[in-house]
C-alpha cells in the first residue's frame, strides 16, 4: 500500500514504483500457482523420520500412513515456509539501502503473499468442509485483511512516518530536506518506514508458532489410511 511512499522517503527513482509493483504482482500470482501444485504433490511424500512433527504421521512417525514412512506434508507446513519467507522480506526491506535490495524485498514479499491465499481457501475447505467454505472463508480472509489493514497500514505504518518527518531534518541517511506539499510535510530517509518493517517482520515470526500449532491439530486430516 506504501510502495510510493518507501521509494520517496528511500530517494529512489520514480520508476521504482511501477517497476516494484510489478514484480510484486508477477511474484504473488506465480506462487499462488507454485504453491498450490507443491502442497498436493506434498501430501504424498514420504519425510523421513527427524522430519517426522512436520509430517501427516506425526512426531512418532508410522501412524495411519503407507508403508511405515514419515508421511507427507500436511497444507499448514506451508504456512510455516510462508511466515519466514515473509519476514525474510521485511528484514530485507527494512536494512535495503540500494534499489535492487528494495526492488528484492518486494518480490520475497509478493512471493509470501501469495503463498498465503490459496492455502487458505485449500484448508478451510479440509479441515471444516465445502458446505459453508464461502463463509468460513470470507472469516478468515475478510477479518485478518480488515483488521491487519487497519492495524499495521493505518496505525503501525502511519505513526512510524509521521513521527520520523521531524527527525528526517537532522537525518544522515535523509536524500534531501522534507518538502511540504498542500500544508504537508514528506518523511524523507532510512527511518520513515524501517521500525514498521522490524514490526511487521517480528509478527510474520510470531505466525510460526500459530503455523506448527494448526499442523499438530489438523494432522488427522491430511493422514493416508495403511494399505
Amino acid at each position: 500500500n506504501n510502495i510510493g511512499q518507501m521509494t520517496e522517503a528511500l530517494g529512489f527513482s520514480a520508476d521504482l514504483t511501477p517497476a516494484s509493483l510489478a514484480l510484486f504482482s508477477a511474484a504473488q500470482g506465480a506462487s499462488r500457482v507454485m504453491t498450490g501444485i507443491a502442497s498436493e504433490l506434498a501430501l504424498k511424500w514420504n519425510l523421513p523420520w527427524f522430519c517426522g512433527c512436520f509430517s501427516t504421521a506425526g512426531c512418532g512417525g508410522g501412524g495411519t500412513t503407507t508403508g511405515g514412512g514419515g508421511g507427507g506434508v500436511p497444507r499448514p507446513a506451508f504456512l510455516v515456509l510462508a511466515s519466514l519467507v515473509s519476514a525474510a522480506s521485511h528484514f530485507v526491506l527494512a536494512v535495503s539501502t540500494s534499489e535492487e535490495a528494495f526492488a528484492f524485498g518486494v518480490t520475497l514479499s509478493g512471493v509470501a503473499f501469495g503463498m498465503v491465499w490459496p492455502m487458505m481457501v485449500l484448508i478451510t475447505g479440509e479441515v471444516f468442509g465445502t458446505r459453508h467454505v464461502g463463509a468460513n472463508y470470507m472469516f478468515f480472509d475478510g477479518f485478518s485483511s480488515a483488521a491487519g489493514t487497519l492495524l499495521l497500514s493505518k496505525f503501525v505504518a502511519q505513526e512510524v512516518y509521521d513521527e520520523h518527518i521531524v527527525e528526517s531534518h537532522s537525518d544522515p541517511g535523509a536524500t534531501s530536506s522534507p518538502s511540504t506539499e498542500e500544508g504537508n510535510f514528506k518523511c524523507l530517509g532510512p527511518g520513515c518506514f524501517r521500525m514498521s518493517h522490524l514490526i511487521i517482520s517480528l509478527l510474520s515470526l510470531t505466525c510460526i508458532v500459530s503455523s506448527v500449532g494448526l499442523i499438530r491439530t489438523t494432522r488427522h486430516v491430511y493422514q493416508r489410511p495403511s494399505r
